[in-house]
């Protein structure tokens, strides 16, 4: 199971790949997880919206990924941090991308927020946090 979760605001946009494999582990696998390379745009001052998934107990270099795989299991749960530099209220939207997924078809994967939402059924917008804030999300994925 492969999901690319992609938050966006016109053309900016950054994303994030959550999945299961058997072969993976639920530390860092340097075969299946990806370490966020940091936001060049914020960088330079330009324009931005970053989605990391952190794992604050990890070594330093390793606590924001831009790809989490862990070994399967009938339940999973990912965090999802949302920062941008766009003002706060700007519209941003969250949304299951089909190119680079592959989920299984009875497979339900969950937003979390004040009340679920069902990624595969279509997109959820939400408030920019704002310079300087973030927005958190867990996003479920449920096998039968």
């Amino acid at each position: 199971m492969t999901a690319t979760i992609r938050v966006s605001s016109g053309s900016l946009y950054d994303y994030v790949v959550i999945g299961e494999h058997p072969k993976a582990d639920n530390g860092f696998d340097n075969a299946y997880d990806t370490i966020h390379p940091g936001n060049l745009n914020a960088d330079m001052g330009e324009p931005y919206i970053s989605t990391v998934i952190p794992q604050p107990k990890w070594k330093p270099a390793m606590r924001e990924l831009k790809g989490d795989v862990r070994s399967p299991a009938k339940n999973q749960q990912w965090q999802l941090v949302i920062s941008s530099s766009l003002a706060k209220g700007t519209p941003l939207t969250l949304e299951l991308q089909a190119e680079g997924s592959s989920l299984p078809p009875a497979l339900k994967l969950i937003l979390i927020d004040k009340k679920n939402i069902d990624l595969r059924q279509g997109e959820y917008v939400f408030p920019a946090p704002g310079p300087g804030k973030t927005t958190t999300f867990f996003i479920t994925a449920e096998q039968p």
